[in-house]
C-alpha cells in the first residue's frame, strides 16, 4: 500500500527527501508524544532503507541501460571486428535491511501520532502529515481509485470518482497480456465490453487509470484492480 497523496509524495525521491524529515522531526516529536525509543528506531531504520534505495537506484538504472546497449550492440551491430565492453556496476554502499512494509507501517504511525495525546498541527507540520485540502492536489499528484464488477458475456463495469477532473483514461490488460488504451470516460461507471477467450472461459482482466485534465492525461496511474468475467 502507499500512504494518501494528500501528505505523502507521488515521486520515489520526493518521498525519500521527506521521509528524511520526517525521521529527523519524528527522533524529537515522537518522545514527546508517548511513542518509545524503539519506535524512533523503527522509523530512522525504514528511513535509512529509504536512502540507500534513492541513492543506489540510479547506478542500477546506468547498469541496466548500459547493459541494454550492450545487448544491441552485441547482437544487432555490424561485422567490423569490434568487441563491445560490458557496463560496470558501481559498488552499493552497505544494506541494512528491515521487514517489508515500510509505507504500511509509516501510515499506521501517522493515524497514531494524529490521536496521540499532545498532538498539534504544529506538530503535525514538522512532521509532513497534514493533509492538503481536495482542491489543493495538484494534477501531478493525482491518482484515481477504482472499482470493478461484472456482468454476463464479459461485460466489465469501473466505478470512478472525477473529483475536480474531467474523467479517466483507462487501460486494460487481459490475461496478463499487454496494457491497452481503452480511450477517455467522463461518466462513472465506465463499460468495457471484453472479447470473447479461448474456450468461452473467464477471462483475467487488470484496469488502471489517470486522471484527464480536459483531454490530457495527468497524475498518476490508479492501484491496479484485477477481476475474472462472467462469459
Amino acid at each position: 500500500m502507499i500512504p494518501s497523496n494528500s501528505w505523502f509524495p507521488s515521486s520515489f525521491a520526493d518521498r525519500a527527501v521527506w521521509f528524511q524529515t520526517f525521521s529527523t522531526a519524528f527522533e524529537t516529536i515522537g518522545p514527546a508524544l508517548g511513542f518509545s525509543a524503539g519506535e524512533v528506531t523503527a522509523v530512522k531504520n525504514d528511513n535509512a532503507v529509504m536512502q540507500w534505495l534513492v541513492n543506489a537506484l540510479p547506478d542500477v538504472d546506468a547498469y541496466n541501460e548500459g547493459l541494454r546497449l550492450f545487448r544491441r550492440t552485441i547482437t544487432e551491430g555490424p561485422v567490423d571486428g569490434t568487441e563491445p565492453s560490458l557496463p560496470v556496476l558501481a559498488t552499493l554502499p552497505t544494506y541494512s535491511p528491515v521487514d517489508q512494509g515500510i509505507y504500511e507501517r509509516l501510515d499506521n504511525l501517522v493515524k497514531r501520532i494524529r490521536l496521540a495525546a499532545g498532538y498539534s498541527d504544529e506538530e503535525g507540520a514538522q512532521l509532513g502529515i497534514i493533509p492538503k485540502k481536495p482542491g489543493s492536489i495538484s494534477p501531478g499528484e493525482a491518482k484515481p481509485a477504482l472499482t470493478a464488477d461484472t456482468d454476463p458475456d464479459n461485460v466489465v463495469f469501473v466505478k470512478f470518482r472525477k473529483g475536480q477532473f474531467s474523467g479517466i483514461f483507462l487501460q486494460v490488460s487481459i490475461d496478463k497480456g499487454p496494457w491497452v488504451d481503452q480511450g477517455r470516460f467522463t461518466r462513472s461507471p465506465a463499460t468495457l465490453n471484453i472479447p470473447q477467450g479461448p474456450d468461452e472461459l473467464p477471462r483475467l482482466v487488470a484496469l488502471r487509470a489517470r486522471y484527464l485534465d480536459g483531454d490530457t492525461t495527468v497524475g498518476e496511474n490508479s492501484d491496479v484492480v484485477v477481476i475474472r468475467t462472467t462469459p
